[in-house]
């Protein structure tokens, strides 16, 4: 087996101010205050995956929207501190950076969000020498995805929505080479009745379906092969789950081009979300390949085959 510890990696999306609290014992109602252990302030939605990449050691491009407000100006500053390159990107006159204010509890969490659209899609970037592309799609998609895609560079395709969807969601992802929704997400946009039907459904629009299904782990479908996949979920204490989608893509990306089995690439992926997750900060902090191999002993017969890659 070979690796490419550094690949390139494109992330393209809107990136979020985020304010986490966490610890706390039970989420609010209205009118009531609790109390949380721990309150970390950092960037979110696609800047979640590009910073926990770049600390695992890829090489990170961000394609991402920036205002000219105070947010946007750290933004800058603190993700090239990380060593993420910032692609050329206009500053939008008067638009702010998105702010979210999450409050974890265990493996629930509650979010509040300021946020405008963006003003002007995302430039088309130089796709030059980049290994694989994350984005957290728009609806419609953009031009340059499905073409990045149809020329062979993998675009790894998120998009949340929980309980709605945007119509036109299904042909936006159809053109990428993998999606990956949570459960949720993928029963309602298929209308199956379990996560591994509509991982089914779903890979008859796009190549590769990775369904997240928190405590339950993951399901991969590839229809280019005929695989399928469940891989259990990673056993963690629950302390910080947001971002934990963010992080679980960022694993995958980080190994889209191993040459491993599937099912290797989806342990890589429940491990990262899963150490993220065990964290009060989070995708906060940097996540190295020493952090990864540290776990490696709690599930030797699963995971040892990274011990040999990155040891």
């Amino acid at each position: 087996m070979s690796v490419n510890r550094h690949p390139r990696l494109l992330t393209a999306g809107i990136t979020f101010r985020d304010f986490v609290i966490s610890g706390i014992d039970q989420l609010p109602r209205l009118g009531e205050e609790r109390y949380g252990t721990d309150f970390v302030a950092t960037w979110g939605g696609v800047a979640n995956t590009a910073r926990i990449a770049a600390s695992l050691g890829a090489q990170v491009e961000l394609l991402t929207g920036l205002g000219d407000d105070p947010n946007s100006q750290m933004c800058r500053q603190e993700l090239t501190d990380w060593g993420i390159n910032l692609a050329p990107i206009p500053v939008n006159p008067g638009w702010a950076l998105p702010v979210t204010m999450s409050q974890a509890c265990g493996t629930e969490r509650a979010m509040t969000t300021v946020e405008a659209a963006l003003p002007a899609p995302l430039p088309a970037p130089n796709l030059d020498g980049v290994d694989v592309v994350v984005t957290h799609v728009s609806v419609p998609a953009d031009t340059w995805l499905h073409e990045a895609a149809g020329a062979g560079i993998p675009v790894i395709a998120d998009h949340g929505f929980e309980d709605e969807y945007e119509s036109g969601l299904l042909d936006a992802v159809s053109g990428c080479t993998c999606y990956t929704p949570n459960a949720i997400e993928a029963m309602h946009l298929t209308g199956a009745d379990d996560p591994v039907r509509a991982a089914r459904a779903l890979a008859e629009h796009v190549p590769v379906v990775v369904v997240t299904c928190g405590g339950d782990g993951i399901v991969g479908v590839d229809s280019r092969t005929g695989e399928e996949i469940h891989v259990p979920v990673v056993a963690i204490n629950p302390v910080n789950t947001t971002g934990a989608g963010d992080a679980t893509l960022a694993g995958l990306a980080w190994s889209w081009g191993w040459q491993v089995p599937f099912a290797r690439k989806l342990d890589v992926a429940a491990l990262v979300g899963a150490i993220v997750t065990s964290r009060a900060h989070g995708t906060a902090d940097p996540l190295t390949p020493e952090d990864v191999l540290a776990w490696v002993p709690r599930a030797p017969e699963r995971l040892g085959f990274l011990t040999e890659l990155l040891g």
